[in-house]
């Protein structure tokens, strides 16, 4: 007997034929793959010498891919700044992976909800009296629905990017 998955595939397959089989691949892959794209143009160790994920990952998403252009989400105008800051080394690394997508550029917008916290920095409780001290992620609310930021990196790299933005402006 076979599987729904497999039927489903091969009717694709059938009617759409195998190039659009590996364009949807690659697309479902483009939107998996965003944390390791900015981790290529963001590289970063942690103190033991383990790859670390940049804090820029986790508070932005690939939202869709339309006509060419890739569309980010952030949840804070300051992520958006800074993925601005790397759109042209973003773009070229997503045309070095997904060179079949055909992607031409990148545009940015602000998420109209908070993100959920990513899963492997969650605390994990031993115990339901650990389960109960933990901290309500909704406790943590603006008034505007987006989570404050709370990372010393996002603030250290509005400071970088303050002191460029003077910068220019003293040159010109």
């Amino acid at each position: 007997m076979r599987k729904a998955g497999d039927i489903i595939t091969s009717l694709f397959r059938e009617r759409f034929g195998p190039e659009f089989m590996e364009s949807a691949r690659s697309s479902a892959d483009l939107f998996s793959s965003w944390a390791r794209i900015v981790t290529e143009v963001w590289p970063r160790t942690s103190e033991d010498g383990a790859a670390d994920i940049p804090a820029v990952a986790v508070h932005s998403r690939i939202r869709e891919l339309e006509r060419g252009f890739l569309l980010v989400e952030a949840d804070h105008p300051g992520w958006i700044q800074i993925l601005q800051t790397k759109q042209k080394e973003l773009l070229t690394a997503v045309q070095r992976r997904y060179p079949e997508l055909n992607i031409r550029g990148l545009a940015f917008k602000l998420s109209k909800e908070p993100f959920p916290p990513p899963a492997a920095e969650e605390p994990i409780a031993e115990n339901q009296e650990e389960l109960e001290e933990q901290e309500d992620p909704q406790e943590d609310q603006t008034r505007i629905g987006h989570t404050k930021p709370k990372d010393e990196e996002f603030y250290a790299a509005l400071k970088g990017l303050e002191k460029t933005i003077k910068q220019r402006n003293r040159n010109r």
